[in-house]
C-alpha cells in the first residue's frame, strides 16, 4: 500500500504545532535558524527523488525531541520515525503530529535508544531499518560513545543513504560559560541510562513543554571540526569521500524573556554545523 505524502496543509499545521512549544524567543529564534539549514540543504544531503514504483522515502529522526528535524524536512518524506530516550519527548512529538492530522503510519516516535538491545523488540521491527536519510540533531556532544551510536545508524541506513549530524562547533565553546544550557528532551544515545544532570553551558536548549525540564551532562565539551567529525564517521562505516561539513557561525544576540541565572537576558546564537556522510 503506497503511503501517501504529506499534503500542503499538513505541513502549515505541523509547523504551527511545533513551533507553539517554545516559549523562549531566543531558543525559538536558534531552533528555526537550525530548522531552516536543514530545509535549505535538502539538495546538498543529496536524499534520492522520488520515482513511481520505488519504496518511500524514508527519514528517521534520532534523538528527536519534540521533532524539529521531522518537522522541518516533513514535505521530503513519505515515513517518518523518531526515536527519544525521553518518554516525555516522544509523547508531545506523537501529540505534534496528532493535532497537525498527520496519520501514525506515516509519522510516529518511540521511546528507545541506540545501539539498541535485544530486548527492544520496537525497533528491531523492519520499519526502523533501511531509511533514506537519518538526522542526528544537537545530541551528539551528549553521548559518550559516539562511533558507538553512530555505528548504530549506520546499519539502520539503506545503502547508499545519508546521516546527517548537527551539533555545536568549536567556535560555540570560545565564548564564556556564563549561562544556563538545559534541554528539555533527554537523549542517551544507548549508554549508561538517562542523562538527568545540570550543567551550565552559554547556550540553552529549554524545550519547555508542559513544565518538564530534563537537565542532562555534556559529554563532549570543545564542539565537533570537520576533522574529528570525519574521524567519527569514518570511524562509524561510512565513506571518507563521502563526508562533508557546513559551518553556521553566526552569533548574533537575541534577546531571552527569562534571565539566565541572574546574570543577563541577552544570549548568543551559538555556532553549529551541518555534517553528512553516506552508507556504502
Amino acid at each position: 500500500m503506497e503511503t501517501p505524502k504529506p499534503e500542503m496543509t499538513d505541513l502549515a499545521a505541523a509547523n504551527r504545532e511545533f513551533w507553539k512549544i517554545f516559549k523562549n524567543q531566543w531558543i525559538l529564534n536558534l531552533a528555526k535558524k537550525i530548522a531552516d539549514a536543514l530545509s535549505e540543504n535538502v539538495e546538498w544531503m543529496g536524499i534520492r527523488r522520488r520515482a513511481e514504483g520505488s519504496p518511500p522515502l524514508k527519514l528517521l529522526d534520532y534523538a528527536c525531541g519534540f521533532g524539529m528535524v521531522s518537522s522541518a524536512l516533513l514535505g521530503q518524506f513519505d515515513v517518518i520515525r523518531g526515536i527519544d530516550i525521553s518518554d516525555t519527548s516522544v509523547a508531545a512529538y506523537n501529540e505534534i503530529a496528532r493535532k497537525s492530522g498527520i496519520p501514525t503510519e506515516q509519522m510516529v516516535a518511540v521511546q528507545g535508544s541506540i545501539p539498541s538491545t535485544e530486548a527492544d523488540t520496537v525497533l528491531a521491527k523492519e520499519e526502523f531499518f533501511d531509511f533514506d536519510l537519518i538526522a542526528i540533531s544537537m545530541a551528539l556532544h551528549h553521548i559518550d560513545d559516539r562511533v558507538g551510536v553512530l555505528s548504530g545508524l549506520y546499519k539502520r541506513l539503506r545503502s547508499g543513504g545519508v546521516l546527517v549530524v548537527v551539533d555545536l562547533t568549536p567556535e560555540a565553546h570560545s565564548h564564556d560559560h556564563s549561562h544556563n544550557h538545559s534541554h528539555a528532551h533527554s537523549h542517551n544515545g544507548g549508554h549508561d541510562g538517562d542523562h538527568d544532570h545540570d550543567h551550565d553551558h552559554d547556550h540553552d536548549h529549554d524545550h519547555d513543554h508542559d513544565n518538564v525540564t530534563a537537565h542532562h551532562t555534556i559529554s563532549k565539551h570543545g564542539g565537533f571540526g570537520p576533522e574529528e567529525m570525519k574521524a567519527l564517521m569514518v570511524d562509524a562505516g561510512f565513506v571518507p569521500g563521502s563526508f562533508d561539513y557546513k559551518p553556521y557561525l553566526d552569533t548574533t544576540p537575541v534577546m531571552s524573556n527569562v534571565p539566565a541565572q541572574g546574570s543577563c537576558e541577552s544570549a548568543k546564537l551559538k555556532p553549529f554545523f551541518i555534517a553528512k556522510a553516506v552508507k556504502q
